[in-house]
């Protein structure tokens, strides 16, 4: 992670917080300010203004208010608001007393900018993506279904990190949807932190604020690679080898919408939009499920299993530097 300016999701962004990004220097100007305001007491509820984003489970986490006055809330609850301006240029950081720091970056890496790409109308996928040759692969899935762990089987295999849990694309085009480089780094669950073993030259690796292993891995220098296949991972420890199917375009819409980056949507204009955008993306772009052999341990076979049934070229070799 990185202080200062750093380029994520097609957005060069300067940044008080560490940003899990590619350092840039010699900008001078930026798409997006996140600057460290005053500290404020820990909120009992809500921010005021209108819902566009509520998740809880046991207790709230997370409200996203759009306020009378044009500015956005991103209220995360024991730790941080972020207080957005109407031109989603600047965005204040307002540390609640015991709050940290260091999770207020992960959450401005993953959940704040994907909140403020979908006031922009910009796609995002939840998703890590590789680079094969010179197309992009993603994994789609909510948390806990496998999509770094994917993306990191891949880069041990010899492919290159396009991000990690937050994929931006271009539909601008008639052809496939092309990706914006993201983030840097890799956040494993411990179950599966012992990949950075699979390396050939062992990736540098940390314990992050959320307690995740991360690992940083070679990264794609491609922006805009086209988006050759989506690949929705299901794990599964008692399978032997991986089964992989392609969706009908009806049915990988279905699949699609069934995991945003950012959960609790309350705004019909962006759900609308989102909606509209996974039917652009399924029609231009095929949509698989997987079946994995879980562990661990992880078959080595899984990365050319996986490349080879989506119509990648798929040999050990292929997806050597």
């Amino acid at each position: 992670m990185t202080d200062g300016a750093v380029s994520l999701y097609g957005l060069t962004i300067r940044s008080e917080l560490p940003l899990n990004g590619r350092p840039v220097s010699g900008r001078t100007s930026h798409d997006i300010d996140i600057r460290m305001a005053e500290e404020i007491p820990r909120p009992d509820g809500p921010p005021q203004g209108r819902t566009m984003v509520h998740v809880e489970a046991d207790v709230p986490y997370l409200t996203c208010v759009a306020r009378d006055d044009g500015y956005y809330v991103a209220r995360f609850y024991g730790n941080c608001d972020f207080v957005i301006d109407p031109a989603l240029a600047t965005v204040d950081v307002h540390m609640f007393e015991r709050g940290d720091v260091g999770m207020a970056g992960v959450f401005a890496t993953g959940t704040l900018l994907s909140f403020v790409l979908a006031v922009r109308g910009d796609p995002v996928l939840h998703a890590s993506a590789v680079q094969i040759e010179d197309s992009a692969l993603a994994f789609v899935g909510r948390s806990g279904m496998g999509k770094s762990t994917m993306a990191t089987l891949m880069c041990a295999a010899g492919a290159d990190l396009v991000t990690d849990d937050v994929l931006r694309l271009d539909l601008s085009g008639s052809g496939l949807p092309t990706c914006y480089l993201g983030a840097t780094e890799l956040r494993l669950r411990k179950a599966a932190g012992d990949l950075g073993l699979r390396f050939g030259s062992a990736p540098r690796q940390w314990i992050t604020a959320d307690s995740r292993n991360a690992l940083q891995p070679a990264q794609a220098r491609t922006d805009r690679l086209p988006l050759a296949a989506i690949v929705i991972p299901f794990p599964d420890r008692e399978l032997p080898t991986c089964e992989v199917r392609r969706l009908p375009t009806a049915e990988a819409v279905l699949s699609l919408v069934q995991f945003p980056r950012v959960l609790g949507w309350e705004d019909p204009d962006i759900l609308g939009r989102q909606f509209e955008q996974v039917v652009d993306i399924a029609k231009r772009t095929p949509v698989f499920i997987a079946r994995v052999p879980w562990g661990p341990p992880f078959s080595t076979e899984i990365p050319a299993a996986i490349a080879t049934a989506v119509g990648l070229n798929g040999s050990p070799q292929s997806l050597s530097r």
